[in-house]
Protein backbone atom coordinates (compact mmCIF):
# COMPACT_ATOMS: atom_id res chain seq x y z
CA UNK A 1 0.00 0.00 0.00
CA UNK A 2 1.30 3.38 -1.07
CA UNK A 3 2.06 6.23 2.04
CA UNK A 4 -0.97 8.50 0.22
CA UNK A 5 -3.01 5.52 0.43
CA UNK A 6 -2.18 4.71 3.96
CA UNK A 7 -2.54 8.39 4.80
CA UNK A 8 -6.35 8.74 3.36
CA UNK A 9 -7.23 5.56 5.27
CA UNK A 10 -6.13 7.30 8.39
CA UNK A 11 -7.94 10.46 7.60
CA UNK A 12 -11.06 8.26 6.68
CA UNK A 13 -10.82 6.30 10.39
CA UNK A 14 -10.66 10.00 12.06
CA UNK A 15 -13.99 10.99 10.26
CA UNK A 16 -15.44 7.77 11.34
CA UNK A 17 -14.43 8.27 14.88
CA UNK A 18 -14.24 12.08 15.34
CA UNK A 19 -10.55 12.63 15.64
CA UNK A 20 -10.94 16.66 14.62
CA UNK A 21 -7.29 16.69 16.30
CA UNK A 22 -5.89 14.01 13.45
CA UNK A 23 -7.57 16.24 10.78
CA UNK A 24 -6.76 19.82 12.36
CA UNK A 25 -2.93 18.49 12.24
CA UNK A 26 -2.82 17.30 8.12
CA UNK A 27 -4.69 20.25 6.19
CA UNK A 28 -2.62 23.65 5.37
CA UNK A 29 -3.31 27.10 6.58
CA UNK A 30 -4.72 28.06 3.79
CA UNK A 31 -7.07 25.04 3.31
CA UNK A 32 -9.84 25.29 1.29
CA UNK A 33 -12.70 22.91 1.86
CA UNK A 34 -15.74 22.45 -0.80
CA UNK A 35 -19.00 20.85 0.51
CA UNK A 36 -20.86 20.83 -2.87
CA UNK A 37 -24.45 22.31 -2.67
CA UNK A 38 -23.42 23.85 0.84
CA UNK A 39 -20.82 26.29 1.32
CA UNK A 40 -16.64 26.61 0.61
CA UNK A 41 -14.95 26.89 4.22
CA UNK A 42 -11.96 28.78 3.55
CA UNK A 43 -8.34 28.35 5.83
CA UNK A 44 -7.74 26.12 9.32
CA UNK A 45 -9.32 28.39 11.29
CA UNK A 46 -12.65 27.99 9.77
CA UNK A 47 -12.44 24.43 9.04
CA UNK A 48 -11.28 23.90 12.87
CA UNK A 49 -14.39 25.83 13.68
CA UNK A 50 -16.61 23.76 11.14
CA UNK A 51 -15.23 20.37 12.65
CA UNK A 52 -15.28 20.94 16.07
CA UNK A 53 -18.78 19.92 16.73
CA UNK A 54 -18.04 16.66 15.36
CA UNK A 55 -15.21 15.73 18.28
CA UNK A 56 -15.57 12.54 19.01
CA UNK A 57 -19.01 11.93 17.02
CA UNK A 58 -18.52 8.11 16.34
CA UNK A 59 -20.08 7.02 13.42
CA UNK A 60 -22.61 3.75 13.58
CA UNK A 61 -21.42 2.46 10.18
CA UNK A 62 -18.33 3.56 7.74
CA UNK A 63 -17.82 1.73 5.04
CA UNK A 64 -14.85 3.02 2.59
CA UNK A 65 -15.36 1.21 -0.67
CA UNK A 66 -12.99 2.62 -2.87
CA UNK A 67 -9.53 4.76 -2.28
CA UNK A 68 -8.29 6.09 -5.66
CA UNK A 69 -4.91 7.84 -5.22
CA UNK A 70 -2.17 9.50 -7.96
CA UNK A 71 0.38 11.73 -6.92
CA UNK A 72 -1.02 14.28 -4.97
CA UNK A 73 -4.34 13.59 -5.55
CA UNK A 74 -7.35 11.28 -3.66
CA UNK A 75 -10.60 10.28 -3.95
CA UNK A 76 -12.47 8.01 -0.90
CA UNK A 77 -16.16 6.76 -1.98
CA UNK A 78 -18.35 5.09 0.76
CA UNK A 79 -21.46 5.13 3.00
CA UNK A 80 -21.89 5.90 6.55
CA UNK A 81 -24.48 6.10 9.39
CA UNK A 82 -24.48 8.79 11.71
CA UNK A 83 -26.44 9.72 14.58
CA UNK A 84 -27.97 13.42 14.14
CA UNK A 85 -28.40 15.96 16.99
CA UNK A 86 -31.51 13.93 18.23
CA UNK A 87 -30.03 10.79 18.33
CA UNK A 88 -31.69 9.62 15.05
CA UNK A 89 -30.01 7.51 12.43
CA UNK A 90 -28.90 9.29 9.11
CA UNK A 91 -27.33 7.31 5.85
CA UNK A 92 -25.25 9.41 3.76
CA UNK A 93 -23.35 8.54 0.85
CA UNK A 94 -20.00 9.88 0.00
CA UNK A 95 -17.52 11.31 -2.37
CA UNK A 96 -14.69 13.34 -1.61
CA UNK A 97 -11.73 14.98 -3.64
CA UNK A 98 -8.03 15.46 -1.72
CA UNK A 99 -5.55 17.53 -2.64
CA UNK A 100 -2.25 17.28 -0.75
CA UNK A 101 0.22 20.46 -1.16
CA UNK A 102 2.83 18.26 -1.64
CA UNK A 103 3.39 14.68 -3.13
CA UNK A 104 5.67 13.48 -0.27
CA UNK A 105 4.61 14.02 3.62
CA UNK A 106 1.87 16.85 2.12
CA UNK A 107 -1.28 18.04 4.40
CA UNK A 108 -4.67 18.54 2.55
CA UNK A 109 -4.76 21.51 0.51
CA UNK A 110 -8.17 21.17 -1.04
CA UNK A 111 -11.43 19.05 -0.27
CA UNK A 112 -14.32 18.90 -2.32
CA UNK A 113 -16.95 17.03 -0.61
CA UNK A 114 -20.08 15.38 -2.47
CA UNK A 115 -22.12 14.51 0.52
CA UNK A 116 -25.98 12.70 -0.36
CA UNK A 117 -28.39 11.61 2.25
CA UNK A 118 -29.73 8.68 1.31
CA UNK A 119 -33.30 7.00 2.26
CA UNK A 120 -34.01 3.75 3.62
CA UNK A 121 -35.36 2.85 -0.17
CA UNK A 122 -31.69 3.60 -1.46
CA UNK A 123 -29.84 1.88 0.88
Amino acid sequence: MSKNKAFFLKVNEAFATGNVDFIFENITEDVQWHIVGESMIEGKNAVKKMLEPMRDVVAEEYVTENIITHGNIASIQGTMIMPNKAGQKRTFAFCDVYKLNKFKNGKIKELTAYIIELNESDV
